[in-house]
Order: C-alpha cells, then structure tokens, then sequence
C-alpha cells in the first residue's frame, strides 16, 4: 500500500515505507515524552507506538494534580499512512523534525483534553542501538535517540484547564524502533527476575545531566554511564544530532525511600568526569507519577494489544492509594529538585525500575518489591 512518505528518498528495502524490514511480531516505532512543572504541581507523560506486524496502534496520556494521576488510552487498527501518529483522538504532530513536535486531544466525551507544544533545548542525542540477547536468540534489537525541551500549552480535565508555561515545565522526548517484548510478553502477572534500573536528569544553568545506570543484584554494572549536554537558547538553534556531548566516566549514588516502599524519596550523588572533575548534589523528590498511566505492564493497556478495533477509556486513581507492591506500579518518574550545599542549582527527574534482589540496600529476593531485608 502506498503512503504519502512513498513520495521522499528514505526507502531502506524494496517495499512501501509502510512494510517493516522484518516480520518479527514485536517489530515496533514508538513515541515517548513527559514534562512536568519545575515545583512538582504538575506532571504529565504521553505515549503513541505503531506495531505494525500486529496490526495495531495504540496511544496514552497521562497526567497527575492535586494528587489524582488521570489517563487516556487508545488503540486502534493500524493505520495505512504511518506518517499519520493518530489513535482515537489521540495525535502526535511533528511541527518542525527535530526541533518542535505538538501533542493534542480536543474535547471529547472521556473528560480529558489538551493542547502541549515541546520546544527542543538541547539537539537529538544518539544513544545507539541496543541488542539484547538470552542463549543467542535476540529480544531486544532497538535504536533510540532522546531529546530534552520545554512544554507550552494547557491540560483539562472534566473541566478544569492547567496552564502549561514554558518557562517552568521541562522534560523530554525520545524516538525508537525495532523490535522489544510488546504485547502478551510484557505483561508480568508472575514475580520473578531481577532489576535495578534507575536515571536521574538535571538542568542545572546551560545543561542538561543525563545519568543512569543497570545494576545486578550484587551492585555491581551491567551499565553505569551518562553524559552532560548543552541548552540552546532557543529550537531552531538546536543541532539535529549533537555532538558537544561532554561524558561522564562514573558515578555514585545513595538513595531515600518513600516509608515502606522503594519510591525515591531523594538522594546524594557523585559523578566524576574524565580529567578528574567530581560534582556532587542532592535531589529531593515533589512529586511522582506512574508509567502504567502509559501503559507499562499494565494488565489491560499494555502496548501492542489488539482490543478488536477502535477503543478509548479513561482511567483515574489516587496518589495516596497506589499499592506500591503491585508489578504495574514498579515503574515511575519522580519530579526532583537538585541543590548543592542547601542552594538550589536546578530542576529535572529520576525514572525507576527497582524489582527483586539488590544486596547494597540489604533487599532479598523474599521480598519482590518491598523492602525486607536479607
């Protein structure tokens, strides 16, 4: 089937832009952005992914204030133009590549609505292709480049509008495809498998902090890195790919919890830098809100399932109730505030994903996703 992308010089085999390279099920290309207030009073995520060798599309958005985190999902048959990232009334537009991208939803008659513009501060940053692979078979095979900005805009719910300023909402964006556990696969009823899995971004003054890391139960690295990258004064002076990206050879954490729970609370932190250079902060969390909103692992709206066609439904719970032993509620962004000597230097978030054994924090494998000790 012909699309109107047919139309540019982007082919990579012979068939239509439309038909994946491979017929692999869990071949997908994928959209990905949160944003959030500087004060933590707002914070919001969205998500639209095409899996094309499925014969579905599916999208989230997701925000939390006032304490109720409110979602909407959409899934769709896969549609014949993939230039159109549209699910329901659910849409992503590229306004300029690269640079400026708009999220929007008019009114509909689940309550929820909006209209977000991201500015790009820093220049798309390659983070490569990763190949992940158990007794030789390949299950994750995905590229990914990430971007970081400023939202403009506003957010209603049953009513009730929430100014987006840009001069105090920040977050990111990120783009990937190929192919990754979606659909049947990724939905985890079953307690099982270990995971430290943590990032902290920070803009502090001209920059952005980018750091995370992959830890086995021992504390030791599958993958420990980072980089710091700059901000340009405004999108149209941001690189489509950067290359002033300054690395970070290590880094050091200790972390609070939220009482009785593994939800980042804050934290300490060292990163050290090549020539030898250390900068040391704390993060204090304001705020949280959960990727299932999204649909992460979650039980009915986990990316990539067909729901027989076009389906739309709103979703609502409180902050205050969330059972944080649920696998569905593992996976989380926390809004941070970041100072150095009790000055504050900046404003960003840590993801999480923290399940199973982990010696360091004195965490057993009895105890999944809380807080026993060994």
């Amino acid at each position: 089937m012909i699309s109107r992308l047919d139309d540019y010089c982007i082919h990579q085999t012979p068939d239509y832009v439309r038909v994946p390279g491979t017929t692999d099920r869990n071949f997908y290309d994928r959209y990905f952005f949160n944003g959030y207030r500087t004060d933590g009073s707002l914070s919001f995520g969205a998500a639209f992914g095409r899996y094309p060798n499925r014969f579905v599309q599916d999208a989230h958005f997701t925000f939390v204030v006032d304490g109720i985190q409110r979602s909407l999902h959409a899934s769709d048959a896969l549609a014949g133009d993939p230039g159109d990232a549209v699910v329901g009334p659910v849409r992503v537009e590229i306004v300029e590549p690269m640079r400026v991208l708009r999220l929007v939803t008019p009114a509909n008659e689940h309550g929820i609505c909006y209209d977000l513009v991201f500015r790009a501060e820093t220049g798309a940053i390659d983070e490569g292709r990763l190949r992940v692979a158990k007794q030789g078979l390949a299950y994750i095979d995905q590229t990914r480049f990430m971007q970081y900005g400023t939202w403009e805009g506003w957010i209603e719910a049953d009513g009730v509008r929430h100014e987006v300023d840009p001069r105090h909402t920040h977050g990111l964006r990120d783009k990937s495809w190929g192919v990754r556990l979606i659909g049947e696969h990724q939905v985890t009823h079953a307690r099982g498998g270990q995971i430290f899995w943590m990032n902290v971004v920070m803009l502090a003054g001209d920059r952005y902090a980018v750091i995370r890391t992959l830890d086995h139960a021992d504390g030791t690295s599958h993958e420990r890195t980072g980089y710091f990258a700059p901000v340009y004064a405004s999108a149209g002076l941001a690189p489509i790919g950067e290359t002033a990206l300054e690395p970070v050879r290590d880094w050091r954490f200790e972390l609070d919890f939220t009482a009785g729970t593994r939800r980042i609370s804050g934290g300490r932190y060292r990163v050290e830098f090549a020539d030898g250079r250390e900068l040391r902060f704390e993060a204090r969390a304001l705020g949280s809100f959960w990727y299932a909103g999204l649909g992460y692992s979650h039980d009915r709206w986990n990316h990539g399932l067909d729901h027989g066609g076009r389906l739309v439904e709103r979703e609502d719970w409180r902050i205050a109730e969330i059972d944080m032993t649920r696998l569905d509620r593992q996976f989380l962004a926390s809004v941070l505030e970041f100072s150095v000597d009790g000055q504050v230097i900046g404003c960003g978030h840590t993801e999480q994903l923290l399940m199973g054994e982990y010696q360091p924090f004195g965490w057993g494998a009895d105890a999944y996703t809380g807080l026993a000790r060994r």
